[in-house]
């Protein structure tokens, strides 16, 4: 068997045609991979991977392969050599193994190569080094499962004729068939169990996950398992009489069925090693148990497909690999449809699908791309609509903070796709909305005031507004408490009521301006004052363990404002100025509440601090001024005419001034050991400690507060967060429905958003000035050691056959 094994190795690296092939596989791979554009391509992608060769592999894999196992047994019975192997002392299988191992060594020996392609990919990095070492080996060992079935094909076709072309060309089309035929063949619309076998014969839907650097135990046992049996398979066609027997054909057919039954069996079984550094396709343990807890079917149609830019494919295939492994968790299947809107031949059919996709809030990007035309542009929609039982929800995974670039919104789209997944299956699964109150009753703003988040809150809670009265009565029917801009002095009635809503486990928002500012004197003229605003909320707050400060804070990175700057008497021009009271808040992106999200535009804004003392309580700040702010004490004056005689700048010398801090755990009560029947409760229904919740406090009641403009007939809303003067939407919605997400959240689903990928790119620079280098390395070297290795090895040969 060894010396069969080393006669074929020779005989590979011995003749012209090995060395063609392999050289062929290497320059196709150097050129696509470093010269070709497209996706395939490392420079132009510019991250630090080689998924560009992991996906082109298999394609040239149905010429190398087959180019090496097509002599195998077909040369054998050509030159009549098969009949001395089979009467050899040597059973089929070893024979047949023989062949196969040394199929499978000479495709190690293409791939080695290859490995030029690792080393330059980690020189270029950003910085050196930045490749997921894991990942990378990992993906080989998926291209080494991949060489392996190959190889066990190519071998059957040899040993099915005597033509060593008829064995390349049937070994190329079955492993086509496997690779993608049955694939195919189970997007034609066949029914869920035939499409989900179908499927499961694909190699490509093994492969997918082991290209990644994910070793899963169901995909090693495929490529081992269809491997054997294409080794049986070939075992028992060297030898046509083995089946005439009776007992043959019963011996066959129990060792087919036992493989089958240990595929079926192997599906059962969920066991992954995730060798990709930061464990990006492992699944968190509130992922799992959501998965499991799906009852019904579930249908996502995903829409981000055709020709894409580097960042959107490598979204695209993270979105694909969650739903593959939450799939494997779920008790009902999660079927992936994916629509190319571009791809459907009628534009009426298209556009109304694009209006419907608007209608459910799915956002489109824009996409440049090059074609034979010039460059185009058109809109992708990089999400999907998840549909179970008669409900949906809309999903939209690229992620647009206008602080970052495209790669770094692409990475922290990646690092979501996980929440967002589960928090969709959250939602179809959920019975009865939860519901967020609006506190009212202390001069809190209105209705109309609050429209514009009240509107997107009601997409997932049921919105109402209420007194304290009404919360002591009901207080378990409502999930989260907003207190949102009081101007008026609380009771100790109102007190006592939230004090014991929160005890009870209830969460709250605060949203309180300590200073009061009048901007419509300052709209109207050159100067308002800021006085302190007592609303007899300090005590309670101090005791939940925040502390609001009667103080303005001015911060140089600000937005703007519109002056005249022409002179008395002319036609006006307007300049733009920094207004320093209008601070751009920065969410703490070390933290699931506010993580990636865009600045919060702000005016008039205060500090609030953190109190120590209780054990129980973990704090959190959630929202900070930018490195370069101030405090000014109140009351004091705010004028225009600062904008022409600015503070200097020496003075904004405090950093991240904490504006907006989450509280959690378990809270003392105001009201312990105090006497409340005067209030009108008894003394022993009071609630001294509280369940485990959670509260946020922040010193700026106007980050909640759409414009209204009365006006017209009906008042006219404007967005939250929209700033007119740059014509920007700010984060400030995104910011508060997190939160209230976040408080709302009892399963620790917002965590997820916590997830971090490193971001893996290339150095652009050194790719500026050395791309020509690194093109001609990594495609004429690889040929050059190849040719190399031929020469000194037939030299070598000659020369010792030669002597003898």
């Amino acid at each position: 068997m060894f010396s069969l094994l080393k006669k074929e190795i020779k005989t590979f690296l011995g003749s012209l045609i090995g060395y063609l092939a392999v050289l062929v596989f290497l320059l196709v791979s150097g050129l696509f991979l470093w010269v070709f554009p497209g996706t395939y391509n490392i420079p132009d992608n510019g991250y630090a991977t080689l998924d560009g060769l992991f996906s082109l592999a298999p394609w040239l894999y149905l010429f190398l392969v087959p180019a090496i196992t097509m002599r195998f047994f077909a040369d054998e019975k050509r030159s009549g050599t098969i009949e001395i192997l089979l009467t050899r002392p040597v059973s089929d299988f070893q024979l047949v193994l023989a062949k196969f191992l040394a199929g499978l060594v000479l495709v190690v020996f293409s791939l080695l190569p290859t490995l030029l392609y690792f080393l330059s990919v980690y020189l270029l990095g950003n910085p050196v080094g930045s490749i997921d070492v894991g990942a990378t080996w990992g993906s080989f060992f998926g291209l080494f499962f991949l060489a392996i079935i190959y190889v066990a094909i190519g071998v059957f076709a040899s040993a099915l004729t005597d033509n060593q072309i008829v064995s390349f060309i049937l070994s190329m089309a079955v492993s086509f068939l496997f690779y993608l035929g049955f694939e195919f063949a189970a997007s034609s619309g066949v029914p869920y169990l035939l499409e989900q076998t179908l499927n499961w014969f694909s190699i490509n839907s093994h492969y997918l996950s082991a290209s990644r650097g994910v070793i899963d135990l169901q995909d090693v046992v495929y490529f081992l398992g269809m491997t054997i049996l294409f080794l049986y398979a070939t075992g028992l066609v060297l030898r046509k009489g083995k089946l005439k027997a009776g007992k043959a054909k019963l011996k066959v057919l129990f060792n087919v069925l036992g493989m089958l039954v240990l595929f079926f069996v192997s599906t059962n079984f969920l066991y992954r090693i995730d060798l990709t550094s930061d464990k990006r396709y492992s699944l968190s343990q509130v992922s799992k148990e959501i998965a499991a807890g799906i009852e019904e079917p579930v249908s996502i149609e995903f829409f981000l497909e055709g020709e894409l830019e580097p960042g959107l494919k490598k979204l695209q295939n993270e979105v694909f690999e969650k739903i593959a492994v939450l799939n494997a968790y779920s008790n009902k299947p999660l079927r992936l449809k994916i629509t190319d809107l571009y791809a459907i031949a009628s534009e009426e059919k298209r556009e109304q699908l694009i209006e419907d996709l608007y209608a459910k809030g799915i956002v489109p990007t824009s996409f440049r791309h090059k074609t034979e035309k010039g460059v185009t542009t058109k809109l992708i929609f990089p999400g999907a609509v998840i549909r179970m039982g008669n409900k949906e929800v809309a999903v939209n995974f690229l992620k647009y903070n206008q602080d970052f670039s495209h790669e770094y919104n692409f990475n922290h789209s990646a690092e979501s796709v996980e929440f967002e997944l589960v928090n969709a299956f959250q939602k179809l699964m959920r019975n009865k909305k939860s519901t967020v109150a609006f506190l009212e009753g202390q001069g809190e703003f209105d209705a109309y005031q609050v429209m514009d988040i009240s509107n997107a809150l009601s997409a997932d809670f049921d919105v109402v507004r209420i007194t304290s009265e009404t919360l002591g009565k009901y207080a378990d029917n409502f999930d989260v408490l907003i207190v949102a801009g009081p101007t008026q002095t609380f009771e100790e009635t109102d007190k006592f009521v939230i004090d014991q809503y929160i005890m009870n486990g209830g969460k709250v928002m605060w949203l309180i301006d300590p200073v009061q500012v009048d901007s419509d004197s300052l709209s109207r003229g050159f100067q308002t004052f800021a006085f302190p605003r007592d609303i007899n909320l300090g005590d309670q707050l101090f005791k939940y363990g925040a502390r609001l400060n009667y103080e303005l804070l001015q911060d140089v990175d600000c937005s703007q404002i519109p002056v005249n700057t022409a002179p008395a008497g002319t036609e006006a021009k307007f300049t733009l100025h920094p207004w320093y009271y209008s601070p751009l808040l920065t969410p703490n992106d070390d933290h699931p509440l506010s993580r990636n999200l865009n600045r919060v535009l702000s005016e008039f804004v205060s500090s609030v601090d953190t109190i120590s003392g209780n054990t129980n309580l973990t704090k959190s700040v959630i929202l900070s001024t930018s490195p370069y702010a101030r405090k000014v004490k109140s009351p004091s004056s705010v004028s225009l005419k600062n904008i022409n005689n600015p503070p200097a700048r020496e003075l904004f010398t405090t950093p991240f001034i904490p504006v907006g801090v989450l509280i959690e755990g378990e809270f003392t009560s105001l009201y312990k050991n105090r006497m409340v029947e005067q209030l009108g409760y008894a003394s022993n229904a009071v609630l001294n400690e509280s369940k485990a919740t959670k509260m946020v406090v922040i010193a700026d009641a106007g980050l909640i507060a759409n414009k209204v403009n009365y006006s017209g007939q009906s008042p006219q809303i404007q967005q939250l967060g929209y700033d007119r003067v740059v014509n920007r939407t700010w984060g400030n919605k995104e910011f508060l429905l997190n939160t209230v997400f976040y408080l709302n959240d009892d399963r620790g689903i917002m965590q997820l958003r916590n997830r971090t990928l490193k971001m893996r790119l290339l150095d652009q620079v050194k790719l500026r000035e050395e791309k020509a280098f690194w093109q001609w390395l990594n495609i004429l070297l690889p040929l050059l050691l190849v040719s190399l290795f031929g020469v000194v090895y037939n030299f070598v040969r000659r020369y010792k056959y030669a002597r003898k």
